[in-house]
């Protein structure tokens, strides 16, 4: 149980990260603390390569495929989900955003079963159907330009979901070769600054930016780099199946922070509360008949 155990403090961090990208943004002035989060993600997990890992360096060049592998991984996660969750996150709230996220087992159960030959049982597909119709419940009705945000923004977060569950897939593919978890944290994290600076530069934007380096930015940072570096642990001993769906939990955590910091925009508790239902009671679902 230790995989799951890690991937529930993983969750943890994650839901905060969401609390804390929106309190973030009332002083962002370019990108909200993304350079800064890939960065110390970068820096944490070279540390804990360089204290305790069983990786050398070498590995680069003796197993090319699984460092490609690893770095796809930081790709879709550090690139495309982590920036995705941002603008998610930042266009319809923590939670909602959060709640969305809750669509990534759905997307890991095919991937991990083609990749991974893990087979999902009855309870297994009936607990993802009971996460979609959670995601379903909670479609608060928007008008006007709040309408088109809302859908940009939901669109953003089922994206960031997918990413999540491929980058989830790769890792644990490349797990089985190279099974450092820091090592393939900073590969991909690596991996993933150099196609943020990449598309940056590819906009014109790298000359004359100076990333966000507010209290907020720095505390979000901190939470999402604890949550890659535990996911990444988690794959060592528990299935993707099992750390997806755990990592939903973050809607929770997301939703119990901004209660106790008194935040109670973006309203329909009610909704929230049913679809919350609904959405947990599938990850239960998926947890008991993982493979």
């Amino acid at each position: 149980m230790a995989g799951e155990m890690l991937a529930l403090f993983a969750a943890l961090s994650y839901g905060g990260a969401g609390v804390t990208i929106m309190q973030g943004r009332a002083t962002a002035r370019d990108d909200n603390g993304v350079a800064l989060s890939v960065a110390m993600t970068a820096a944490l997990s070279f540390a804990l390569w360089s204290l305790w890992g069983n990786v050398p360096a070498r590995a680069i060049f003796d197993a090319p495929a699984t460092i490609g592998l690893f770095a796809l991984a930081g790709v879709f996660s550090i690139f495309l989900g982590r920036v995705t969750m941002y603008r998610a996150t930042e266009s319809i709230g923590a939670v909602r955003a959060a709640l969305l996220r809750r669509l990534t087992p759905v997307f890991a159960l095919p991937l991990a079963m083609i990749a991974l030959s893990e087979r999902p049982g009855a309870q297994t597909i009936f607990g993802g159907a009971m996460i979609v119709a959670g995601i379903l419940i909670y479609s608060p009705k928007q008008a006007g330009d709040r309408a088109e945000a809302a859908v940009a923004g939901t669109a953003l977060g089922i994206a960031s979901a997918a990413f999540y569950a491929a980058a989830y897939t790769l890792r644990a593919m490349g797990m089985r070769s190279l099974p450092d978890a820091a090592f393939g944290t900073l590969v991909g994290a690596i991996a993933g600054g150099a196609a943020l600076a990449l598309a940056a530069g590819l906009r014109g934007q790298i000359t004359g930016r100076r990333p966000d380096l507010g209290p907020w930015h720095w505390v979000t940072a901190a939470f999402l780099s604890a949550g890659q570096v535990l996911q990444f642990f988690a794959l060592k001993s528990a299935t993707v199946t099992a750390v997806a769906c755990l990592g939903t939990l973050e809607v929770f955590i997301s939703a119990a922070l901004l209660a106790c910091i008194g935040d109670n925009r973006r309203g329909s508790f009610n909704r929230l509360a049913l679809s919350g239902l609904a959405a947990f009671a599938g990850t239960l679902l998926l947890f008991s008949g993982r493979v």
